[in-house]
């Protein structure tokens, strides 16, 4: 999967996934997959660089012991 990034205003507003719009917001599921992928996969999963506010959720829910590698 590849995700990319919207930017408007010079400010990341939403991933996209294909046709797929996903805003980022922490409440959002499919905002916390993107974040699992990002752990799981680095920089492999997205079209460019990881922003860095996405990073930063990322090692956020890594730190925190939220990211489950088995999905459970």
């Amino acid at each position: 999967m590849s995700y990319s990034i919207n930017i408007i205003r010079g400010q990341a507003v939403s991933i996209q996934d294909g046709t797929t719009s996903i805003p980022i917001a922490s409440e959002n599921t499919d905002y916390q997959a993107v974040l699992d992928a990002i752990i799981a996969e680095g920089a492999a999963c997205f079209d460019g660089d990881i922003p860095a506010e996405l990073q930063a959720a990322a090692d956020a829910k890594l730190a925190s012991g939220a990211y489950n590698a088995d999905g459970i």
